[in-house]
């Protein structure tokens, strides 16, 4: 009888640990050679339709450095639209200078990421680097300023030839019936393809424009420093100006300043390029020579995070988006308060 017993008990354990080993086959992790306990994937990161929660796309962001008003704005709106994002991972980093940005982007090249996009503070510096990453395979989305060539996923921004094409259109309308007159020209970085995009904009209208002569440029860069500078050299080489076309509204700030401190009557206008707000009571008082800017949107940021997560979601994008330009004026400046940026 106690010999029975003992064979019983010995059958029963062995089918507990039968059916244990059954159960647990169901297990949701699984362990690496490391010892680590790991998710098992469930869908492949580069899939057009991840509708896992378990893995995340990985998205990798190229700027540069944040040194500007609308560079500022700009990075707000991205982060706002990329902060607790439940489907992508978001890497974003802000250069230092040119060449940290290229060092940034060889990093992100080999870094397995399902999309890299770049603001290229030097679209033509560039450009070798970003071809390199899109001949891998990897999308490639370019925001705001363009490079050299067409090898990229999605191209977003703004309307840079439009911008300056409406502030030419107004400064010619403004100073219509009057002859030999005489402005200068800021640009922006001259050289690199954005200023080439809206320098050509100037350059495409003014021809409708007789009256109108360019007599000296200087660059302005995007900021206020820059426009100062650029204006004080030419203020001092041309002793009469009639108008200034600045392709950026930070330099308008500084050419401004230079203009009052050299008392310098002769100047009647100056227009830019992006709507500051330092500059939103010029128009509503109508009482300075800054009377018209285009816009150029801080928004253009988040609208490229949009434009990633559609394409990852659905596989499809456009190759160009631009958006058309708007200008304001103390007629309409109310309308687009909302896409002021600064102080």
């Amino acid at each position: 009888m106690k010999k029975r017993s003992i064979v019983l008990l010995v059958a029963t354990l062995f089918l507990v640990m039968v059916i244990a080993a059954a159960c647990g086959g169901n297990t949701t992790s699984t362990t690496d050679s490391g010892g680590e306990t790991t998710a098992p994937a469930t869908s492949d990161t580069g899939s057009s339709d991840n509708t896992s929660t378990d893995t995340k796309w990985r998205v990798a962001v190229s700027l540069p450095k944040a040194d500007n008003a609308w560079q500022a704005k700009m990075l707000e709106h991205l982060l706002a639209e990329t902060a607790n994002d439940p489907e992508i991972d978001w890497t974003i980093k802000n250069a230092a200078d040119d060449a940290d940005q290229t060092n940034t982007l060889v990093t992100y090249k080999d870094g397995g990421y399902d999309v890299i996009m770049c603001l290229p503070g030097d679209g033509t510096l560039q450009t070798s680097t970003l071809n390199e990453i899109y001949e891998t395979g990897v999308p490639v989305f370019i925001i705001d300023r363009a490079i050299e060539n067409d090898k990229y996923t999605c191209f977003l921004a703004d309307d840079n030839h439009d911008c300056l094409v409406k502030i030419t259109d107004f400064v010619g309308q403004w100073f219509e019936g009057q002859d030999n007159i005489k402005g200068v020209n800021l640009r922006s970085y001259t050289g690199v393809p954005i200023d080439l995009q809206r320098y050509s904009g100037l350059v495409d209208t003014i021809v409708n424009y007789p009256n109108l002569e360019i007599i000296g440029e200087g660059d302005g860069e995007f900021n206020s420093t820059a426009g100062y500078n650029a204006m004080t050299d030419l203020l001092a080489a041309h002793k009469h100006i009639d108008f200034v076309i600045t392709q950026d509204d930070e330099a308008v700030l500084g050419a401004m300043k230079a203009i009052e401190q050299e008392n310098r009557t002769d100047v009647q206008l100056i227009v830019g390029v992006g709507f500051t707000k330092a500059t939103i009571e010029n128009y509503r008082t109508d009482s300075t020579i800054h009377k018209a800017s285009a816009t150029y949107s801080p928004f253009i940021g988040a609208q490229g995070a949009q434009a990633v997560r559609e394409f990852l979601k659905t596989g499809n994008i456009a190759k160009d988006i631009i958006e058309p330009s708007v200008l304001i004026t103390k007629d309409n400046v109310e309308q687009y308060l909302d896409q002021a940026y600064g102080d």
